[in-house]
């Protein structure tokens, strides 16, 4: 992961993460989620335009903060995913747990 950075939006955050998401830097990923969930927002959307990769290790960890956003009722939505991680969430049929959409039907739907 290059970088993981988000601004706040009156009570929505939106992540911009780039690179890759794996085991040499999901401890970072996860702080920056820390912070994130403890604001308890009602939305938290991830734009991941500039995401490279998500290995197995980064995909058990958002499961991980999918569960604590649930339990803190905050949506979770990931937007504007590469065709790679996109195919990757489908095999895995992450795609029935996470809320996915392109960035044009997040912005119609929360005006980003």
């Amino acid at each position: 992961m290059d970088t993981i950075t988000f601004t706040e939006k009156e009570d929505t955050i939106i992540i911009h993460a780039s690179g890759d998401w794996n085991i040499g830097n999901i401890k970072e990923m996860e702080s920056v989620f820390s912070v994130i969930l403890n604001k308890k927002p009602s939305l938290i959307a991830l734009d991941c335009s500039s995401l490279i990769g998500v290995d197995s290790t980064a995909i058990a960890s958002l499961v991980k903060i999918l569960r604590k956003s649930r339990e803190l009722n905050i949506k979770l939505i990931f937007y504007d995913l590469s065709s790679t991680i996109q195919h990757t969430f489908e095999l895995m049929t992450l795609n029935k747990f996470f809320t996915i959409m392109t960035k044009q039907r997040f912005m119609e739907e929360f005006g980003g």
